[in-house]
């Protein structure tokens, strides 16, 4: 009985040394380790900014950390420093006290820093603009409008900045976005209002001075992009100035179609006068409401309409290498046919309206076989025949056919040069 007795208090106690040593083993802790600890936390709270728009979120989450292992220090080696002789313990506490504290008012200034920092990024852009470094304050417009597509303020600067580079489509999504969606003050509007006023001004004059200038077709565009403006703005920023506008530069363009087709006429280069004439007529059949044809245009493009009709009539036209006159007899009456050739003398008999169909008929065949000897650049041959046609002409029985006089005297032209 004594014996088992013993042998319990034996266990007993062996527990309770064991015990000791455990506690005494979890009380102990790395003394170099408890000295730099602090230290280390100052040089992360040194690299802490509350003003760097691009790093105050990111900082925002690292102060919180580090507040943790400060608190972290407070709780785990504070109370064992009397374990390390060489680490004055109220001064360490004192550091993480102050620390603390600092880390604190740093959260705290971060917290209310990351709810604005769109509007820090627009003053970075302010004061680049003011060392008229745009592409500097253009990035930080960007990255306010990032945080918040709604900032007025950098909506309207970052209009101004895409106004002045000519990016007048972007110009318009903004003016959208702003008289949709974006907070407006006062001041906002009377910003807004002068700007969307200048915009439309500004592109109008643009428009009208190409238009002028004879620069239809760089025109439209631009008053295309006043149309898109336009559109579902309040009717006091727009006019039909704009619409005119278009009608001129459409119909500008239709005219530069054919004023090209006119030039390859004139050069003799018919391929490319019917090319841009079909041009023309395609642009007018897409935008017949905004187009006005002139009396001059319309001429030119009948006579070119009928030039391309005679041509087609001798695309598979292969003309005798000498064309030959049809031998036409004059029809006499049987019953006053007689032997006597001085009866009847052959320069007597008039014409009649069958010689006089032939000789029209051969002067046409004429003029189309010179119009194709042209076409092949066979000018002497070409001349030749009309030489033959406007021998034809002097019967007087039929109606000649100006563009044969005209053709002859301008080969006849460049003959005697």
């Amino acid at each position: 009985m004594n014996h088992q007795w013993g042998m319990h208090c034996l266990g007993i106690a062996l527990a309770l040394m064991f015990l000791h040593v455990a506690v005494i083993a979890q009380n102990n802790i790395d003394c170099e380790k408890a000295a730099n600890l602090l230290p280390d936390i100052q040089k992360k709270i040194n690299k802490i900014s509350t003003t760097n728009p691009e790093l105050i979120s990111l900082h925002y989450l690292l102060i919180q950390d580090i507040a943790d292992d400060i608190k972290k220090f407070q709780t785990n080696y504070l109370p064992q420093l009397h374990n390390c002789p060489e680490i004055d313990f109220y001064q360490q506490k004192h550091y993480c006290d102050t620390l603390l504290h600092k880390a604190t008012l740093l959260k705290d200034t971060l917290e209310v820093q990351r709810k604005r920092v769109d509007t820090i990024f627009y003053l970075f852009a302010v004061d680049e603009l003011c060392l008229f470094d745009t592409n500097t304050a253009n990035y930080y417009l960007d990255r306010a409008i990032q945080y918040n597509p709604l900032l007025t303020d950098a909506l309207i600067l970052k209009l101004k900045l895409l106004f002045i580079d000519n990016e007048y489509d972007k110009c318009i999504e903004l003016i959208h976005v702003l008289y949709n969606d974006a907070p407006l003050k006062r001041e906002h509007e009377n910003q807004l209002s002068d700007f969307t006023d200048h915009f439309y001004d500004e592109l109008f004059q643009l428009g009208d001075s190409l238009i002028h200038i004879g620069h239809a077709a760089d025109a439209l565009p631009v008053f295309e992009t006043l149309e898109n403006f336009c559109h579902d703005m309040p009717s006091a920023y727009c006019n039909d100035d704009y619409y005119r506008g278009i009608i001129r530069s459409k119909t500008g363009v239709y005219e530069s179609y054919l004023t090209i087709a006119k030039v390859a006429y004139e050069k003799k280069n018919y391929e490319i006068a019917y090319k841009f004439l079909d041009y023309a007529d395609s642009y007018l059949t897409e935008n017949k409401d905004n187009i006005i044809e002139s009396e001059e245009y319309l001429r030119f493009k009948e006579m070119l309409l009928e030039c391309r009709e005679k041509m087609n009539q001798i695309d598979n036209y292969v003309p005798d290498e000498e064309p030959q006159k049809t031998a036409i007899s004059p029809t006499i009456p049987k019953d006053d046919v007689t032997t006597d050739s001085a009866a009847f003398p052959t320069d007597a008999i008039p014409e009649t309206s069958t010689s006089n169909t032939a000789k029209e008929l051969e002067y046409n065949r004429l003029f189309i076989d010179a119009l194709y000897y042209s076409l092949n650049e066979e000018y002497d041959k070409a001349f030749e025949i009309l030489q033959k046609a406007t021998e034809l002409e002097k019967c007087n029985c039929f109606y000649p056919d100006p563009r044969v006089r005209l053709l002859y005297d301008e080969y006849l032209k460049n003959k005697q040069r």
